[in-house]
């Protein structure tokens, strides 16, 4: 029997009629987007805000690392710079490397004077702010930053800004009264027993937390009271 002679063209239309057709050549260079996918444009957009975000959260956390570092020659040249950006929302009451915690349990109150709408005026009876923010901090995995330190690092920045007679030293002692005044107003809120706000006062008690037995430090443990006198509010400072 003689053997079948195959000729190189048969052979190759042969192996053509077996493989599967080859698929066009793509173009090097970006893939083309899913189906369904954000356009060109919206990931442009994306991408834009997630670099001005990353740039804000950097200059936050580079300024507020220089206002809690020790003194040095960058943060003397732009000290105004980064005092202007801290306070008063991120006033910290401690620097890096030596820390000062409060030592103090302060609980703060707040009343009004408000007027009823037949002109007359009555005084509300005192609110306990502190109060309201431990019940929110209280049983709660995740309480908030502003029931943590917002009122408590107020009354403190309050405290390091005036004098033993309660009088605003420079311009960063109105600021922090001005500060004080806003939070007051906005937990009482612009209506209270049926009138309109139209004054808050202040008071805090400062208790000395007793030092452990192990301490040497031995200080007053006698609370102390704080009262501030009346201080008038418009509708902006609801706002």
């Amino acid at each position: 029997m003689e053997p079948r002679e195959t000729s190189v063209e048969a052979a190759s239309e042969g192996a053509g009629e077996d493989q599967a057709p080859r698929e066009p050549s793509v173009v090097r260079g970006l893939p083309p987007a899913p189906k369904g996918s954000w356009s060109l444009l919206s990931r442009i957009v994306i991408a834009g805000a997630i670099a001005v975000v990353s740039i804000g959260v950097l200059i936050h956390l580079v300024l507020v690392f220089l206002f809690v570092a020790p003194s040095n020659a960058i943060s003397r040249d732009y000290g105004g710079l980064v005092n202007g950006y801290v306070y008063p929302e991120f006033d910290q009451n401690w620097q890096l490397f030596a820390p000062n915690p409060l030592q103090q349990n302060i609980a703060v109150h707040a009343r009004a004077e408000v007027m009823l709408a037949n002109g007359s005026r009555r005084t509300t009876g005192w609110v306990g702010l502190t109060a309201q923010d431990i019940r929110k901090i209280r049983d709660n995995p995740a309480p908030s930053h502003a029931h943590q330190n917002m009122l408590r690092q107020a009354w403190d920045f309050y405290n390091r800004t005036h004098d033993e007679k309660g009088r605003a030293m420079g311009l960063r002692g109105e600021l922090s009264e001005a500060y004080v005044r806003r939070i007051v107003t906005h937990r009482l809120g612009p209506r209270l027993d049926g009138g309109q706000v139209v004054k808050v006062q202040v008071y805090a008690s400062n208790k000395p937390i007793i030092p452990p037995k192990w301490s040497l430090e031995r200080g007053n443990t006698q609370t102390t009271y704080q009262v501030l006198p009346w201080w008038p509010v418009s509708k902006k400072e609801f706002q």
